[in-house]
């Protein structure tokens, strides 16, 4: 799936400090494991980020997108997210059929993995309270030579 030309695509798995972020998610529990209800529409985190304690990690409690930051993300490389591509390619599909998804239309995920990762999205969560070993391989960057520019040269290395 290509990016329509001028348009600025979403990263589902965004981080507090980015620009932009808004809450599409709430982080729950089902069969013991982390999971993810998407709201009807985003949130901006300002109006409910008081509402998390300083000693949680709102990436613990809520799922945050925010504008892709593309070249300045430790997951893009090739012009692809990586964690996407790896999301769908280690991760078993959680639901059968597509949610309804507030940031689908400019969502990076689905834009380039199409319905692989949305059956995949509800289970992942950006900063889980105990993450499993393959949650922990599948958030660590891919190390290229893009990358190694991005961080020599002092771009960001988390999304």
């Amino acid at each position: 799936m290509r990016q329509e030309s001028g348009s600025r695509l979403s990263c589902p798995s965004a981080q507090p400090d980015q620009t932009g972020s808004m809450v599409i998610g709430v982080v729950g529990r089902q069969d013991g494991k982390p999971s993810v209800s998407l709201l009807p529409q985003p949130v901006s985190l300002d109006t409910v980020a008081h509402l998390i304690p300083d000693t949680i990690p709102m990436t613990e409690v809520l799922r945050l997108a925010a504008p892709c930051a593309e070249r300045c993300c430790s997951h893009f490389s090739q012009e692809r997210c990586t964690l996407a591509s790896r999301v769908v390619s280690r991760l078993l599909s959680v639901v059968d059929r597509l949610s309804p998804c507030a940031i689908r239309p400019s969502c990076r995920w689905w834009r380039q993995e199409g319905p692989a990762a949305c059956h995949r999205c509800p289970q992942v969560v950006t900063e889980p309270l105990q993450p499993s070993d393959l949650m922990r391989e599948l958030a660590a960057p891919a190390v290229t030579s893009t990358t190694l520019r991005i961080s020599t040269t002092g771009g960001s290395d988390h999304v």
